[in-house]
């Protein structure tokens, strides 16, 4: 059986290592990872690898992040300006990872 967070466990999740996150208005604790990402490839061969800048949220703390108005959008993480390049939510949809950019 499958479990999932409740909308009330991910805050508490959140307040230990998350930081601040500003979309619209709104601040609240998210979490930023960046990881490497290929941006190219020719016959399944990495040729550009960068590093790639995502964000997990909690989906409620942001209402008016959707995923017909997330893309292009700025958002700040930690007090750095971005721009969101996609928008993913989890399986229940309670928390929502977002792939951003520099401006």
């Amino acid at each position: 059986m499958t479990t999932f967070f409740r909308d009330a466990d991910i805050p508490s999740m959140l307040a230990d290592f998350g930081v601040t996150v500003v979309f619209d208005g709104v601040t609240a604790l998210g979490v930023v990872d960046y990881v490497d990402s290929v941006t190219l490839k020719e016959n399944g061969i990495a040729g550009v690898i960068n590093k790639a800048i995502t964000v997990m949220l909690q989906t409620s703390a942001f209402a008016s992040l959707t995923a017909s108005n997330a893309v292009g959008l700025p958002i700040t993480v930690d007090g750095v300006a971005y721009h969101i390049r996609q928008r993913e939510q989890t399986t229940d949809g309670a928390v929502t990872h977002l792939l951003c950019t520099t401006p």
